[in-house]
């Protein structure tokens, strides 16, 4: 067990930016959306994996201070966990040992980490299957991207029983480029064309939105899961406390289809919406 000891806490960095409202809404069994939503064929929701789907940010810290032990690294605790996370993961060790990582030390990292995270088990964030049914049952078409490995977000959403919502899911092959970059893939190999100003992008990290915005997509930000939510909010980007306040919100910003008129494709590579600041 790695030791308990807790270091500081960096305070989140200042913003001189309006911090918007989270969108609150209960989280119920039910996961009542039918009376504020209709039936919708044109609108495709990209979910984020760990920290929003999956509840998952105790099992991280956890993960991540299994790893800095055999580093022979301190822990961290959950505050400096979410106050320093970012992509690609190897810059978040970075930030957290204040140096780069040697490739013998990454080689280290990566294998205790998936050697840890593959023997816990999967645990959705309360309502989440439910909603993810609601929405398809709505027809929403909806999709999973992650960076974690693939092979480990396909056995974790089987696990979990939601692999079956989801049109394609994409983990992590090889290197990790960082959200903007699968995104992008990821809507391009979509089994049916989506134009992107119908997409809204749900996940929990400013990377998800920069990613989203880079496609000319939507995003809403949780800020329940793996980034902390002082620098969610602090952004002025568009945030919710529940998945179902995202959804909500997300759905809120896309632009209205003129009856009888089809979505078309668009381009990725248009903004939408206020990008987040760096």
């Amino acid at each position: 067990m790695p030791s308990t000891s807790t270091p500081a806490t960096p305070s989140p960095p200042p913003s001189d930016s309006p911090t918007p409202t989270p969108s609150r809404s209960p989280l119920t069994k039910e996961v009542r959306l039918t009376d504020p939503l209709k039936p919708d064929r044109g609108t495709h929701i990209v979910w984020d994996w760990n920290g929003t789907l999956k509840d998952d940010l105790a099992e991280m810290v956890l993960a991540m201070n299994v790893t800095l032990a055999a580093l022979d690294i301190p822990p961290v605790d959950r505050a400096t966990y979410q106050n320093l996370h970012c992509v690609p993961i190897r810059d978040f060790y970075a930030r957290i040992l204040r140096r780069p990582l040697s490739d013998a030390e990454w080689a280290v990292a990566e294998q205790t980490y998936l050697q840890h995270i593959q023997t816990r088990p999967v645990q959705l964030r309360a309502g989440a299957a439910a909603l993810l049914g609601t929405l398809s049952r709505l027809g929403y078409r909806q999709s999973l991207l992650s960076l974690s490995p693939h092979d480990v977000l396909t056995a974790e959403s089987a696990a979990a029983g939601v692999t079956g919502f989801f049109e394609r899911i994409d983990g992590r092959r090889g290197t990790d480029t960082g959200k903007t970059r699968a995104l992008a893939d990821h809507l391009a190999r979509l089994p049916r064309p989506v134009a992107s100003r119908r997409v809204v992008v749900i996940g929990d990290t400013l990377d998800d939105a920069h990613a989203a915005h880079a496609a000319g997509a939507h995003a809403v930000l949780f800020t329940g899961g793996l980034q902390h939510p002082d620098l969610l909010t602090g952004s002025g980007l568009p945030v919710a406390g529940t998945l179902p306040a995202a959804v909500r919100t997300g759905l809120a910003l896309l632009p209205p289809v003129p009856a009888g008129r089809p979505a078309q494709q668009q381009p990725p590579g248009l903004p939408r919406g206020k990008a987040p600041r760096r």
